[in-house]
């Protein structure tokens, strides 16, 4: 007995003890063994014991020895929820802002105009025009954007065809001039031409207004030519002069001549609603 007292002793030495056995005197040989078979316990070994729980998440879960941070709590779902929920707002936000400031930069690197400005050159003769006529008045000889290009600079110089109104009969001859012909010039009180054909769909409602309309300086940027929105009040023949009436910037009609070689009258009729 006292031998296998012994071999017991030497057997758990060997093996890491959960905690200290304390072996009181004056037992015998069969009691000391099963005391050291109570009292310890080997770490080799694995025990599990089922504990019934009545709320789960009140249990924390351990956390390893090395590490100092509080131990996680589990949320509920409408924590998880609106978790969720923001994590992901925010990668769309983050994602969308991204490829909207990648759309700016590439949209960025594909001008290729040169954005170097340089002062336009007016003649003098624009801004003091001489007077004469029959009722003295200043006479345009020479426009403001005369000057503005190479193109316009070589029209100065060519006959003068002036074209009164933006209806039928006008932009239909500003679609088969000639641009290097003619020094060509509209006025009219409106700046664009009406489809009056579709006049019908746009009051019922099948086309827009804006359907029906094109801007006159479409057209007449086409020929290389000049728009005046003014008023054609009279007609020198004898001296080839037009009077315009024009709204300054101050909101006052002044008056001046318009020289011409050819003048083509296109200005059709007004329209009145009759009762009856």
């Amino acid at each position: 007995m006292r031998n296998e007292v012994t071999r017991t002793l030497g057997r758990l030495r060997s093996v890491p003890w959960t905690r200290k056995v304390t072996i009181p005197r004056n037992l015998s040989h069969t009691r000391c063994l099963s005391t050291i078979q109570q009292r310890t316990t080997p770490l080799s070994k694995t025990y599990t014991r089922t504990i019934p729980l009545q709320n789960p998440d009140a249990v924390r879960p351990s956390r390893p020895s090395f590490s100092t941070n509080p131990l996680p709590i589990k949320r509920g779902p409408v924590f998880r929820f609106f978790y969720r929920f923001f994590a992901y707002s925010g990668a769309f936000v983050l994602v969308s802002g991204g490829l909207v400031i990648a759309f700016f930069i590439y949209d960025a690197t594909t001008y290729r105009e040169d954005l170097t400005y340089t002062d336009i050159p007016v003649s003098e003769s624009a801004l003091q025009p001489k007077r004469g006529g029959p009722k003295n008045l200043p006479i345009a000889e020479v426009l403001v954007d005369d000057d503005d290009c190479d193109e316009t600079a070589r029209q100065k110089n060519k006959p003068k065809l002036v074209i009164l109104g933006s209806g039928w009969g006008s932009v239909a001859l500003l679609k088969s001039l000639n641009p290097d012909d003619y020094h060509i010039t509209v006025v009219s009180d409106v700046n664009y031409f009406l489809f009056t054909p579709m006049l019908p769909s746009a009051t019922v409602g099948t086309l827009e207004l804006r359907s029906l309309v094109e801007p006159i300086r479409r057209i007449v940027q086409r020929v290389r030519g000049h728009f005046l929105k003014a008023e054609a009040v009279d007609v020198e023949l004898s001296e080839q002069l037009l009077e315009v009436a024009q709204m300054d910037a101050k909101g006052v009609k002044q008056h001046f001549y318009l020289p011409y070689d050819k003048l083509v009258i296109g200005v059709g009729r007004t329209t009145r609603n009759i009762r009856v």
